[in-house]
Formats: structure tokens, sequence, C-alpha cells
């Protein structure tokens, strides 16, 4: 009777049915400490396994169950040309997830009136080459996520959307969402493609004043509100949050005298009194030292 050990599994898949491949999950480098000569990779449909052995890449495993010490695959014929008995210790198996993914890119600029804006972009891509995006991307934990590959995206990202809002006024901004949905998929279709990624599709999602007060000024003109009445519209709310009785008067362009509006709630003989002792101080400063 002879004792048989079991092969060690590598996949993507726990013991309790969850998956090291989350949704936000691009790449996922297996401990290569557990990887051995009698192991069995198991690639997952949404999925590739990039094998990598002593720095290069050696293996491009499709979705399927792997073994290899089978014959006419890429491990097997790799130990079979250095006449290795098992693996060497250096192997690393990347899974790479094959599917659609999202990621959102934000960033600050600003008009050629100096106005700053909050933008927020939308990138929709997928690998289609594993093996490429694993030597052209560097990470140290075991996970590479898409908020890391927005790292990467940022800077080409906010490159192209500075050069188109810097040479327009805040007032024709809004106009510019196609030129620079364009201007970011040209640069990031070419940027991508180097790295195994295709492109999807690009989307500005948000381009907004980075100030609040003017934000609603601008919704308020959008609205059909002359620009200058939007602006006392807006300047009636702060007042009116403060408390200040003469948000009214802003709302409606009118002059605002808080001294004459303290006498208005006065009763008619104090009021008649009040104007006439003034009226009186007043002729007798106007009255000659002489007299």
């Amino acid at each position: 009777m002879s004792l048989q050990i079991r092969g060690q599994v590598i996949s993507t898949e726990r013991e309790d049915g969850t998956s090291f491949m989350a949704p936000d999950v691009l790449l996922f480098r297996y401990p290569r400490e557990q990887i051995t000569s009698k192991s069995i990779f198991i690639v997952q449909p949404q999925e590739n396994c990039v094998v990598v052995i002593q720095g290069q890449v050696q293996a491009v495993l499709p979705p399927g169950t792997h073994n290899i010490q089978s014959p006419q695959n890429p491990l097997s014929n790799f130990l079979s040309r250095f006449r290795y008995n098992q693996l060497p210790f250096d192997t690393i198996a990347f899974f790479t997830s094959m599917t659609r993914h999202e990621v959102r890119i934000q960033g600050k600029s600003q008009t050629d009136d100096l106005v700053p804006l909050d933008y927020e972009v939308a990138v929709y891509y997928r690998v289609t080459d594993a093996a490429k995006l694993v030597t052209n991307i560097q990470f140290s934990g075991l996970f590479f996520k898409d908020g890391e590959l927005a790292a990467y995206l940022a800077p080409v990202v906010d490159q192209e959307v500075s050069s188109i809002l810097n040479q327009v006024k805040l007032v024709d901004v809004y106009k510019k969402f196609s030129d620079i949905s364009t201007a970011i998929t040209a640069a990031l279709k070419q940027f991508l493609a180097e790295i195994g990624v295709e492109l999807i599709s690009v989307r500005v999602t948000r381009l907004i004043p980075e100030d609040p007060e003017l934000r609603r000024i601008i919704q308020l003109r959008d609205l059909g509100l002359e620009v200058e009445r939007a602006v006392r519209m807006g300047l009636a709310r702060i007042l009116t949050e403060q408390g200040n009785p003469a948000s009214v008067n802003m709302a409606i362009g009118m002059p605002y005298y808080p001294n004459l509006a303290t006498l208005v709630n006065l009763p008619q003989r104090l009021l008649q009194f009040s104007m006439g002792s003034e009226k009186g101080e007043s002729n007798e400063q106007s009255k000659p030292q002489g007299s």
C-alpha cells in the first residue's frame, strides 16, 4: 500500500466559497511558498493565470484545470527542458481579472479666468493581455486594485483636462464636455494599450466650481435668472442663514436702512417726540453762538 500526497490546489477560491478576486481586484499574487510540482492550477472563467519562473513569463493559463505534470503543458515543458524535478522556489502565479472594471479619477484644475474647478472622470476598461499587464506594473502586496491603477492614470487625465480648461472662461466650460472626453479617450487609449488593457469608454461625471456659493449662483443662472439677480439671491441666502434682516432687501434689490427700520414699531407719540427732539436739537445747533 503506497501513500500518495495530494497536490496543492492553486486557485483564487477560498475553502469557505469566497474568492480573493474582489470586484476591485485586477491582480492577485498567489503566495509562492505554496506552489509545488504537484500543484493543480484552477483558473476561473473570468480569470487568466500568468506563471512567472525565474523572472520570466513561462505560461498564461486560460480558464480551466491545469496539471503541471501533464504533457504538452507549458510548465511541464519548462521542467523537462531544464531537467528540473520540481518547480523552482521563485515560481509566482498572478491571477488576472479579465472582466470589465471601472475607476473614478478626481482632481482639480482652473479656467482661463482663474476659477478653481473640481472634476471627476469615470474610466471603463478590461484586461486583454494578462502577461503584458504583469510585466508593466509593480506592486508590493498580494493585490493590485483599481485604485492603484487610477494612481497610474491620474497624471494623464489631469494633463488632458487642464489643457482644455486652462484656455476657456467659466461661462464656456460646460460646452467643452465632449472635447474633454475626446482628449482623455485618445490619451488613455494609447497609455493603457501599452500595459495590455483595452479602454472601453470615458465619461466626465463631474465638473463644478470648487466654491459652493459660485455653484449655487450658476444653478440659479441656468434656471433662467439674470446673473446680477442670481448673485443677489446667493447673497440673500447667506444673510438669511446668518439671521440678518437685510436678506429680504438683498433679494428684491432694495436699500436697507436699519436706523429707520427700528422706528417703525415705536408708538406714534414717541415717534413724533423723537423726531421733534431731533429736529429741535438740530435747530439749536444751527443757531449762531452769539444769539
